[in-house]
């Protein structure tokens, strides 16, 4: 469900949370994780980077991003254990 609100005259539509019951950062991350991806995750947080969240699109790969420990710039693990930056960031992405 939408509900419309005005903002300075012009609609704005807030967007419902599609995640429902599940969390941002899920207990059975190190399940959803290759090697790859693991051995990356780790030497990142040896530097402060932490899970911001994962996206799970349907029908699509899990997508986990990090976060750097100012929350200024974001991270998508690849499935090679590679990353790339990532720009799509709604701020109730993070709550």
């Amino acid at each position: 469900m939408q509900a419309v609100a005005s903002v300075a005259g012009k609609e704005a539509f807030n967007v419902s949370e599609r995640r429902g019951r599940d969390r941002a950062r899920p207990d059975d991350l190190n399940k959803l994780l290759s090697f790859e991806q693991n051995v990356t995750l780790t030497s990142k947080e040896q530097f402060g980077w932490t899970v911001a969240f994962v996206r799970r699109p349907l029908f699509q790969q899990v997508e986990i991003i990090i976060a750097n420990p100012d929350k200024t710039e974001y991270l998508q693990l690849q499935e090679d254990g590679s990353t790339l930056p990532f720009y799509n960031i709604r701020t109730n992405d993070l709550r």
